[in-house]
């Protein structure tokens, strides 16, 4: 007899509506970096197999905060996937407040 797969968390649950999207990304972001009040993003080179991401967090009062390289990762995948039509060549920075996305996500 076969297990269930169990059903993995998704941020698709509301793809109906990017805002939305958007906005409870950035209530799971802020859980992961209660410190951190935006994430700016940028795919250093994505001609490569492996692209590198440039990511940095800054509190409210724009200073930086330490973020680990494993946090660095998943913020910027997950910021990515929400918004896939955005140039990711160009720095965009994602406020954990609102769920903008600045920079013009498409």
């Amino acid at each position: 007899m076969s297990t269930p797969l169990r059903e993995r968390p998704s941020i698709d649950a509301c793809a109906e509506s990017p805002s939305l999207q958007a906005r409870m990304l950035a209530q799971r972001l802020e859980g992961m970096l209660p410190q951190a009040a935006q994430v700016r993003v940028k795919l250093m080179d994505g001609r490569t197999a492996w692209p590198h991401l440039d990511v940095r967090a800054t509190n409210a009062a724009g200073g930086s905060v330490r973020i680990s390289r494993t946090q660095a990762h998943v913020a910027a995948r997950w910021i990515i996937r929400c918004h896939p039509g955005a140039d990711w060549a160009l720095a965009r920075t994602f406020d954990l407040r609102t769920g903008f996305l600045a920079g013009g996500a498409a």
